[in-house]
């Protein structure tokens, strides 16, 4: 990456860790396909080391074993980068801007899907005309409060109307399971853009691939 995670929000941890139920079966039965030209047993194992578990349909996976837990009164969202303003937003902020709302079928690249999930935050593309990215700007990269994850955007993604910082699930605020208190959604793609527990939204000259694409994921992750 560019730039370190943000040091403002330290993670803290639920203590409860994750176990490592990923299509173990699958390897044992020796399937052999691919997956976006890479072979599924090597996808399959680092989800495995990220551990997954079950949850009102959706399958919850961390790459570091535990669920941050991060208290709203507390919670600070750092967006900084080449843009002409910078912030930073409390909780209490972004609440007052959340006023959008989307409904669609929440696809995972391994399979699974959760249809009509109904989810309501704050659109980026209103942050993104807030803080007035420079002319150089071509992507977006975030960062996840655990302190290892990220992913990206291009800037044409990013400005999608559908793209939220997603706060509520079905009438609900989210779990810290689903990425409490704040996560990246990005409807028309693969789940693994939805960054959780964001904590950092930082603007950049080029898109930088995150944490699965550096291990074989496309960077475009667009659901066909």
């Amino acid at each position: 990456m560019g730039s370190q995670p943000p040091q403002n929000t330290p993670p803290q941890n639920t203590g409860r860790r994750v176990g490592r139920r990923v299509f173990l079966s699958v390897l044992g039965a020796g399937v052999v396909t691919t997956l976006f030209g890479h072979d599924i047993a090597q996808t399959i194992s680092g989800l495995a080391n990220s551990g997954g578990f079950s949850l009102g349909g959706f399958e919850i996976y961390t790459v570091t074993g535990s669920i941050p837990a991060i208290k709203p009164a507390t919670y600070r969202l750092r967006i900084d980068g080449h843009i002409a303003h910078p912030l930073e937003l409390t909780y209490g902020d972004l609440r007052s801007m959340t006023n959008h709302e989307v409904t669609f079928t929440f696809t995972c690249v391994t399979g699974w899907t959760v249809p009509n999930t109904h989810w309501r935050g704050v659109r980026l593309a209103d942050l993104i005309e807030q803080v007035r990215p420079h002319a150089d700007v071509h992507g977006l990269e975030f960062y996840s409060a655990d302190g290892v994850y990220t992913d990206s955007l291009s800037l044409h993604e990013a400005q999608q109307s559908n793209v939220l910082l997603a706060m509520d699930l079905d009438g609900k605020p989210i779990s810290a399971d689903h990425g409490a208190p704040v996560r990246l959604l990005v409807p028309d793609m693969y789940g693994y853009k939805s960054v959780k527990w964001l904590n950092r939204i930082s603007f950049v000259s080029h898109q930088v691939p995150g944490y699965w694409e550096q291990r074989g994921y496309p960077v475009n992750a667009t659901i066909s």
